[in-house]
């Protein structure tokens, strides 16, 4: 039995599947480790409507936690009535498509409804499909290039979170440019060390979903450690959620590689560990990276953007909005 499966076996063993959603994934930022931020950290938000938001670097030193969502009543989900399932739309940018590494060792999961799986998202757009994942009642976090790429900002899009095919247990909510946020960064250049986003959602689905706890810690070594990545690669049957687990292999204080496998339409995936790698920041299922790219030259990982005070202070931000 692989490692995620034994892990999710005891904590049923453990306690009812009410009380893992309520006390699981109390997060917070790492104490004491990163160095005060100054106004070069500052943080400069765009969307696609041509609005503009900058961000003190001093935001990052007064982050807020983000702990894991509870479910509640309020929210029933809405019957989609969006297109059909049928042929995928290639991601924005062509970034991951070959990103198997060896054997695939991705399996479909099994229980896409349950949290916190319920938490990854189907992110359809109409520049192409990647995923998401909630880390709000209205924030679902992705990778800068499902927002905008080639010059050209998404204008339309569809959260279907934890999807399978036709069936959409939360429903659906959709938008359009004025709800899609990243970063000058990003946009000036497209840098791999920026590549990250949001969708700052119409309706409040994740307080029927849930959403994962996070942690960061830019003095930690990540390196040899087993994480999972898990979204809507666009090589299986459209509209279903697959994940892998695997090592790590490299990391830089921006981004994380990995052996993990992945295909094109799972950027924006979380890149996830059960409790946080240093003890005490974050309990349960925790992220800790966005997926955003496949192999690329000769070596043979793919790689992620790590959680860090300028992406953590942009999403909790917006987390913090009504």
């Amino acid at each position: 039995m692989n490692r995620r499966k034994l892990l999710i076996l005891a904590q049923a063993v453990a306690c009812s599947a009410a009380i893992a959603l309520t006390s699981v994934n109390t997060a917070t930022a790492a104490p004491d480790k990163a160095a005060p931020p100054t106004a070069a950290d500052s943080v400069v938000m765009v969307n696609g409507a041509g609005k503009t938001v900058t961000l003190p670097g001093a935001a990052a030193a007064t982050l807020q936690s983000a702990s894991a969502g509870v479910g509640k009543s309020g929210y029933a989900g809405r019957a989609s009535k969006g297109p059909k399932v049928g042929a995928a739309k290639a991601e924005p940018g062509g970034v991951g498509v070959n990103s198997v590494i060896g054997a695939d060792g991705r399996v479909q999961e099994s229980g896409p409804s349950t949290y916190p799986w319920g938490a990854i998202a189907h992110l359809e757009t109409n520049q192409g499909g990647c995923t998401g994942f909630m880390l709000s009642r209205d924030v679902l976090v992705t990778a800068g290039h499902c927002v905008h790429w080639g010059g050209q900002w998404v204008t339309s899009y569809t959260v279907t979170p934890g999807r399978t095919g036709n069936t959409k247990p939360f429903g659906t909510c959709s938008g359009g440019i004025n709800d899609v946020w990243t970063t000058g960064n990003w946009i000036n250049g497209y840098p791999s060390d920026h590549d990250y986003g949001i969708v700052k959602l119409t309706c409040d689905i994740g307080y029927s979903t849930g959403w994962f706890g996070w942690w960061y810690n830019p003095s930690e070594n990540l390196v040899n450690q087993y994480f999972y990545v898990e979204g809507y690669p666009g090589d299986k049957p459209y509209g279903t959620m697959w994940w892998d687990g695997d090592t790590t292999y490299s990391q830089t204080a921006n981004k994380l590689w990995y052996w993990i496998d992945t295909a094109g339409g799972q950027s924006g995936s979380p890149v996830y560990h059960y409790n946080s790698v240093t003890p005490g920041l974050c309990g349960g299922w925790c992220v800790t990276g966005i997926h955003t790219s496949g192999v690329a030259g000769s070596n043979p990982t793919n790689s992620g953007t790590r959680f860090r005070p300028d992406v953590m202070s942009f999403i909790n931000y917006w987390i913090s909005r009504p």
